[in-house]
């Protein structure tokens, strides 16, 4: 939501559009399949540190770098989505197409 905001589409909104269910901020029966992509990319890094964290997995199943990104998930996370969420976004089009 934020990289949409600030980077995507400037800060700037069509008011009379975010209250439409068939205005530009519509997507695919309601869901952003790019935000919902961007996300699962997001947590994907944390996975192996979060396995490693509740002992699901040896610590030396990953390199050590890899586990202490764990260390870090909010800032990953947010981090590889907002990129990974920014390149499909700006792939597609600025502006979704009304479902």
């Amino acid at each position: 939501m934020i990289t949409e905001y600030y980077f995507i589409r400037k800060k700037e909104l069509e008011v009379k559009d975010l209250y439409s269910f068939s205005g530009i901020y519509s997507y695919n029966n309601g869901f952003n399949h790019v935000a919902i992509a961007a996300m699962v990319l997001g947590i994907l890094p944390n996975v192996p540190g979060f396995l490693i964290t509740i002992h699901v997995l040896a610590a030396d199943s990953f390199p050590d770098w890899i586990g202490k990104l764990y260390n870090y998930a909010w800032f990953v996370g947010s981090f590889v989505s907002a990129v990974s969420y920014y390149l499909m976004s700006s792939k597609k089009s600025n502006t979704p197409s009304p479902s």
